[in-house]
Parts: C-alpha cells; sequence; structure tokens
C-alpha cells in the first residue's frame, strides 16, 4: 500500500465551523475546501486506549510525529474507507460494543471532536467487546472481531444507529485482530489462543468458519495470545504479532508467515522476532506499508517500525524505528488518494459504465422494484431493488452507496450500485436520515460531492439547498442551507469550480459562486434563463434536470414545461455556463415545436437527465420511457428521436454506474 497521502484534503478551521452552522446563511468567509501551508505526506493514524488518553486519534506525519490530536467515542480496532472516513470500534460502553464512523477523519483540525451533523455511531447489536475491525470495500462490509463472544460480528458500511447484525459468524474461540483478503474472498484471523484460522470464500460461503485452516507459528512461546495481523497479497504473506503474557512486558513476538492462504498445522515462519532488543512487549496492532511493518506496543508505550520486514533474519533484532505513543491501541495508515470525478461532473467520454440506474414513482406494483439497473443500451434490465419509500432522485458516491430523496428524508442504501440484486431496504445495511431536525419536506434532486463529503439537495416544499454531511444518520441537521426565492428541483455542483448550478421551476438555473465559502448567503450570483433568438421561452417553463458539463463550460436541462401537460417536454444545452447571465440563447434545443405532441421526441415530461460524457439518459415520467440521446452536446435539435428507449413505470429519476466504485485504497 502507497501511503504517501498527496491526494488528501486539509480542511481549514472553518471546515469544522460548517458543523454548527444554523440553517440558512453564515458571515464566514473562509475556505472549506484546500487550505494551504498543510505539510502533506506518508500518515499515520494511532487510536490510544490508556487511563488518561482512550478515545485519542493522533495523526502522525512521515517522521512520526504528531500533527493532530481527535477526540472520539471509540478506543479499539480502526480502519479506514476509501473516502477517508474512518470506521472505529467501541468497547467502553459495555456490552453491546458500538462502531463509530468519523466523516473524513484524516482531514479534522487539531483538537477536535465527533460532531453529530458529521459523525454517525452503527449500533453492534449481538456483540460484547469488539476489537480489530477490516473492511470488505467492495461488498461494503465491516467485520469485527468480538471477543469474548467468540464471533466474528458482520456490519454493513452504510448502516446507522438502527443497525442490526448483518452475520455473526461462530468461532471455538476468540479472535483478536483480522485480516480480509477481498479479491479472493479470504479471512485471516488472529486468535487468542496462539493461532491463525484461514476461512476460504468467507463471504460467498454465507459467513461462516467452517471449513477451515489452522495456521500455528512453531516459534512461539508457552504463552501466544495473537494479536495484530496484516496480510500482503502480491507476495501471500501474513505479519501476525503475539503479546504472549500480557502481565509481562518483554515477551511479545512477530511472526512472517509465507504462502499464507496454502499454510496449514505448525508452520514455521520465515522470520521470528523476540528479545529484549525488539521492544515487542504487548504488540497489539500493526500494519504494512509495502515492506514496511509499523507496531503499536501498548505495554511500552511505543510505535515500532521495522523497515524490510519480509527480509533479514530471526532473533533479538531491534527495530528500525521507535516513537514514543502512550499506550497506542490500533493503528492505521492513510493511503494515497486519487481525485477522480464525481458520477455527475464525468465531462468526456473514457470512462467505462456497467449500468444505468432508474428510480420508478411510484413503481408498476407495490412488491415491483422500485429502483432497476438497465444495460447502458437500455436493452434489459440487470437487476432490480426496492427501497419501500416514496422514492424521488438517486445518486451514488464512489462507494457504490446510492442516496435516495423521499417526501421528508433520505435513504442511504449500501452498495446498491454493485450488487442488492431482489433484495429491499434494511436496516443492518442502510439508513435513513429523517426528523424535524433535518427540515426536509420534499426533497428532490441532489449531488454527492465525495472530495467534501456533502451531499446537496434541494427542496422543493421549502424552497432551499440543504447540504448535509455524508455521513449524517437520523434526525440530524444539516451542516447549512440555502433559502431560494423560487421552489427547486435539481441541482449540479461544480467541485473544481466550487460553483452550484440549481434548476429552478420557473424555467431558470440560479449560479451560486464559491459556494463552500460564501454557502449562497446573498442569494445567486446569477440567474440564467434559457433564450432562443434572444428571447425567453414562452412558458409554462419548469426546468429539472440539469448536468454542468465542466470541460466544456455547458449546462444540459431538461425542461417539463407544464406538469399537467405530458406532450411538451424538452431539452437545452446552453454554452458558456460559468459566466452566462440574464437572457442566454441555447446552442441545442430538442423539441419538436408543438406542445400538443411529443413527436419523434417522445419528452413529455423529462424529470431527470444524466450524461456520461457524451450520450444523456433522460428519465421520461409521462411517457413511461428511459431515453439516450447520443452525442447530445453536438445534436442538432429540433424533433430529435433518441437513440435508444426502454419503457419503465413513472421514471422519476436516472443515474449511471461507473466501473470502479468500491474499489479498495
Amino acid at each position: 500500500m502507497n501511503v504517501n497521502g498527496k491526494g488528501l484534503l486539509w480542511l481549514s478551521p472553518l471546515a469544522l465551523a460548517v458543523t454548527l452552522a444554523a440553517c440558512g446563511g453564515d458571515d464566514n468567509d473562509g475556505p472549506l475546501i484546500d487550505s494551504p501551508g498543510v505539510t502533506r505526506g506518508p500518515s499515520l493514524l494511532v487510536m490510544h486506549n490508556g487511563p488518561a488518553n482512550s478515545g485519542q486519534i493522533d495523526r502522525l506525519d512521515a517522521s512520526l510525529s504528531v500533527k493532530a490530536t481527535f477526540s472520539a467515542d471509540a478506543n479499539e480496532g480502526i480502519a479506514l474507507d476509501l473516502l477517508g472516513n474512518l470506521y472505529a470500534a467501541n468497547d467502553s460502553g459495555g456490552a453491546p460494543s458500538r462502531l463509530q464512523v468519523l466523516h473524513k477523519l484524516a482531514q479534522r483540525e487539531d483538537g477536535t471532536a465527533d460532531v453529530p451533523t458529521l459523525d454517525r455511531t452503527v449500533a453492534a447489536p449481538g456483540s460484547m467487546t469488539l476489537k480489530g475491525i477490516a473492511i470488505a470495500h467492495r461488498a461494503g462490509l465491516v467485520m469485527a472481531a468480538n471477543i469474548g463472544g467468540n464471533s466474528i460480528e458482520v456490519y454493513g458500511t452504510a448502516a446507522g444507529g438502527m443497525a442490526t447484525s448483518l452475520a455473526s459468524t461462530a468461532l471455538a474461540g476468540n479472535a483478536w485482530d483480522l485480516a480480509y483478503d477481498e479479491a479472493a474472498d479470504r479471512l485471516f484471523l488472529a486468535m487468542t489462543n496462539g493461532t491463525v484460522l484461514v476461512v476460504d470464500d468467507y463471504v460467498a460461503g454465507k459467513f461462516l468458519a467452517s471449513p477451515a485452516r489452522v495456521i500455528t507459528p512453531a516459534t512461539a512461546g508457552s504463552v501466544s495470545n495473537l494479536h495484530g495481523i496484516a496480510y500482503r497479497a502480491d507476495t501471500d504473506t501474513l505479519v501476525v504479532s503475539d503479546v504472549g503474557d500480557a502481565g509481562i512486558a518483554d515477551d511479545g513476538r512477530l511472526y512472517v508467515i509465507e504462502k499464507a492462504s496454502t499454510a496449514n498445522g505448525v508452520v514455521t515462519p520465515a522470520r521470528t522476532l523476540a528479545g529484549a532488543a525488539t521492544q515487542l512487549g504487548n504488540p497489539v496492532d500493526l500494519v504494512l506499508d509495502d515492506d514496511d511493518v509499523y507496531i503499536a506496543e501498548k505495554s511500552n508505550d511505543a510505535i515500532l517500525v521495522y523497515r524490510d520486514v519480509f527480509s533479514g533474519g530471526s532473533g533479538n533484532i531491534a527495530p528500525d524505528k521507535v516513537v514514543a505513543s502512550i499506550k497506542p491501541e490500533s493503528l492505521t495508515l492513510i493511503p494515497d488518494t486519487v481525485t477522480t470525478p464525481d458520477l455527475s461532473d464525468i465531462d468526456g467520454p473514457g470512462t467505462l459504465f456497467t449500468g444505468v440506474a432508474v428510480t420508478s414513482n411510484p413503481p408498476a406494483s407495490p412488491k415491483s422494484p422500485d429502483v432497476v439497473v438497465l444495460d447502458l443500451d437500455l436493452g434489459a434490465m440487470q437487476r432490480g431493488f426496492i427501497t419501500n419509500q416514496d422514492r424521488e432522485s438517486l445518486a451514488f458516491n464512489h462507494m457504490g452507496d446510492a442516496y435516495v430523496s423521499y417526501d421528508g428524508g433520505l435513504a442511504v442504501i449500501n452498495r446498491l450500485a454493485l450488487e442488492r440484486d431482489g433484495e429491499s431496504f434494511a436496516l443492518e445495511r442502510d439508513r435513513l436520515v429523517t426528523g424535524t431536525s433535518t427540515g426536509l419536506t420534499a426533497p428532490k434532486g441532489f449531488d454527492v460531492a465525495d472530495k467534501l463529503g456533502w451531499v446537496l439537495i434541494t427542496d422543493n416544499g421549502n424552497p432551499s439547498v440543504r447540504v448535509f454531511g455524508a455521513q449524517a444518520d437520523g434526525n440530524v441537521a444539516p451542516l447549512f442551507s440555502t433559502s431560494l426565492s423560487v421552489a427547486p428541483w435539481d441541482l449540479d455542483y461544480d467541485p473544481q469550480a466550487d460553483r452550484l448550478y440549481v434548476a429552478l421551476t420557473n424555467g431558470t438555473v440560479a449560479v451560486f459562486d464559491r459556494y463552500s465559502v460564501v454557502r449562497g448567503a446573498s442569494g445567486p450570483d446569477r440567474v440564467i434563463t434559457p433564450a432562443t433568438g434572444g428571447v425567453a421561452f414562452a412558458a409554462p417553463t419548469n426546468l429539472h434536470g440539469i448536468v454542468h458539463v465542466a470541460k466544456t463550460d455547458q449546462l444540459i436541462v431538461s425542461d417539463v414545461g407544464s406538469g399537467a401537460n405530458t406532450t411538451d417536454g424538452k431539452i437545452y444545452v446552453l454554452d458558456g455556463a460559468a459566466s452566462a447571465d440574464g437572457l442566454t440563447n441555447v446552442s441545442v434545443n430538442i423539441d419538436n415545436g408543438n406542445n400538443s405532441t411529443v413527436g419523434q421526441t417522445q419528452l413529455g415530461n423529462p424529470v431527470d437527465i444524466a450524461f456520461d460524457g457524451q450520450h444523456l439518459y433522460v428519465a421520461e415520467k409521462s411517457q413511461g420511457k428511459v431515453l439516450r440521446f447520443d452525442n447530445i452536446l453536438g445534436a442538432a435539435g429540433g424533433d430529435l428521436a433518441p437513440s435508444f428507449s426502454w419503457s419503465q413505470s413513472s421514471p422519476e429519476s436516472v443515474s449511471l454506474i461507473a466501473d470502479d466504485l468500491g474499489r479498495a485504497p
């Protein structure tokens, strides 16, 4: 794993202030995106669990110097997801334990703590004392070692405070930590009886621990108690720590076990480190960075580093680096992040998509899927899902989770972009953001800004844009909101320019510059009115779907016209979106010119659109169609027939699924 951290963002002090912002504008004028002058490099997060520092998380730089300290409501194992959110186990409150999800923890300011608007707590029913955890990134699962319960507990990564256990794996003994190789679906468990339990096809086998192989290090001491475990798949090698007798501060060991995926029985490690020079007493956790291992040495209050841990001899060998750290409990490396466009910000061809998700409002019948995934050429349905909500718009984050708006709230559905065929909303995997504190009445379109960790939602019933943290759960307030004078329907946020475009139901587009800084406190900076020949289109005009193409600085918008007229829909393309103001002539106008018929366009009420960098997908509700217009930016316009279409009951929204969602860092 490369952890040079160059892709990470560090928030300014005003970033935390967003969590305290009341609804409406405010007078903060500092940036919420990159802060200049912040040193970046390989970073490590350390969870502490001593009498005076339980729940303290330190961020260390490349020299292992503490750069920031955060106070969490957790104290055990930690793991980062691919968006930088930290999952942390908490056994401090007795059984059952809990999981805390901390919004972009590595970006948080020094001296801060968890807050309800950014962070969430996942219930962990069935657990006793959760210790080490691992994330199956593509499957969207958190696997936790349950000490005292002789089990591995499995939860959905998107679950919230009402979570139930997704699965419980019964074990013959206790596991302290675990490593999961998702590509091979193989689980490695560090057992407190001194063995490593290896389970093949763990998820595919429905979370059973049998059949399994047992690896016993031949070089273990008279008392063996395995704790930290890490696996390097490309070399098929395990590194495992052994605390021995927890009451003795100098009997710890470290094992390097080769051919780990097939090893069985008593195995002589390729390397064993033990003795006074190692300073291994209670090495409770470890992480690998390529060939280097970082060890949380709790009894001796240190972080130990062995370079090239896979090479060299065994014995009483001192670590290459020792840094004081009081009662470290668990570690995780901050990987390098690659900034990729959000699915709503794809500007040009080249991204590989696997399907297009469509919501139906209502579906064909109460038992019919209200979310379906179609092939890109709209020729077949791949799978379906039932949200059990009055679903409106849908959008995905880079992990493959779906955010679905409905009257009065927002549903977050675990890995809907990747799987869940034939399933329905379930609390063990999914959560709801709903209640009076949210202020949501009739939420419609929205955008997921993964870089900021924001979900921006238009509220048609309470005209506003409401911005929530992406980890929001339950009856929680938005980070802030922007009041509007006209009811909105959809929006598109351009993260590179920090600019927000809002499609309004009076046929105009409100534009907000420096949105993360100003938050629309003084109203829109510009209002764009689509026109032809310098004259605005005749009423009724009612913009719904909106896409900003940053590469060409163009807007694509859909106009449903009169909601009561099922034949007057239109699609417009406007140039120069970033600076457009007032009457703006459209460069493409897909319209048959007769509001009494849909013509070849099949546009009546085009309520939502999605763009793949070349082709436009349209949810055409009144005609019960999903349409695809190819090469939309260069289209001739007029009475243009779609290139492909699919019959769908009352399609409400469309969202594209990229093939790289949910990939582990």
